[in-house]
């Protein structure tokens, strides 16, 4: 599914919608003197990563929207490739204090290699921070000008891509945008992190590179790589394809959500209250100004959104299990 796609004034309503929504439910449901102490907000990588940051941006606000007067700590849980950090919130107690982001689809990855024992079905979703969509790009210095040129490489042999391991997200979604594309594919796997395999696409480890729209625009913009297609609607970047030229609309169900979550079985007015400050942090105005500062994609949702872009995504990439797992 695409993510509904929303003006400041849909999420400044959502966000009284949410509100609403917790004053009216019942006092009894929720302890009197929540929250009466710091709440966690687990950050499944490393610090200094695009979800760090994230988090590092909406606590601050978010914690002056709740309705007691405590702190919102990022935790950065880095091990495991993101497993550990959301067993941690999916086995915490649902009383309020710990929350976490999570990398959709990337959680649908490591539990399909047998990592992670948790439900992602039963967490309790509370919204959405932002959402990023990807790109194909290859190097500035690159004779392939267009998709056209990429095809009749991979007429030719398969197209090297580079990208993480098995485990990252650009992995999945590199072979199914050339499935969709009719693209030939070699990976040359093996690098830490997304800015280690687009550095590796452009010094030439690799024809191309599938990645998120924002990673890209900073390389394009240092006139270092050239953007083939992006799998958006219609394209960011000019004179580049999109998911409506190459008429594969599936292309736009490749993305990188971050879902915010907490433990299962939390009370629906704790929910609702946290699910506010979330989409009060998304609306806030200097909130806003970071993302545009940085290209970063706001997304707000409610919690029904979120619960439901999850399952999507989950029978989305179920549908390439065969493709993904055969590589």
């Amino acid at each position: 599914m695409t993510p509904p796609k929303l003006s400041r004034r849909d999420i400044i309503g959502g966000a009284a919608c949410l509100l609403a929504a917790a004053t009216l439910v019942p006092g009894k449901a929720r302890a009197a003197d929540w929250p009466a102490q710091d709440i966690k907000f687990i950050v499944p990588y490393g610090a200094g990563g695009g979800f760090d940051l994230y988090v590092r941006e909406l606590a601050p606000v978010m914690q002056k929207l709740l309705p007691g007067a405590v702190n919102i700590v990022p935790d950065n849980v880095a091990a495991g490739g993101g497993v550990i950090g959301v067993g941690q919130l999916a086995r915490a107690h649902p009383d309020g204090y710990t929350i976490g982001i999570l990398n959709i689809p990337g959680m649908f990855v490591l539990q399909r290699s047998g990592a992670g024992s948790f439900d992602l079905k039963k967490l309790t979703y509370l919204g959405s921070a932002g959402h990023d969509t990807y790109a194909l790009a290859v190097s500035a210095e690159s004779p392939l000008r267009s998709m056209a040129d990429l095809r009749a490489l991979s007429a030719q042999r398969p197209v090297k891509f580079t990208s993480t391991g098995r485990e990252g997200t650009a992995f999945s979604a590199t072979l199914i945008a050339a499935s969709l594309l009719g693209l030939r594919t070699q990976m040359i796997l093996g690098y830490k992190g997304s800015n280690d395999y687009v550095v590796a696409a452009m010094r030439g480890d690799g024809d191309a590179v599938v990645t998120t729209v924002p990673l890209i625009k900073q390389m394009v913009e240092a006139k270092l790589m050239r953007v083939l297609a992006t799998f958006e609607d219609h394209s960011s970047f000019p004179g580049a394809d999109d998911a409506t030229t190459l008429a594969q609309p599936e292309l736009t169900k490749i993305i990188l959500e971050r879902i915010i979550a907490a433990p299962p079985r939390l009370p629906a007015d704790i929910q609702a209250a946290l699910a506010h400050a979330l989409a009060g942090a998304v609306a806030d105005p200097a909130v806003i100004a970071w993302a545009r500062q940085t290209g970063t994609a706001l997304q707000s949702m409610t919690p029904e959104q979120a619960a439901q872009t999850v399952a999507e995504q989950a029978d989305f990439y179920d549908k390439w299990k065969q493709v993904i797992d055969a590589s």
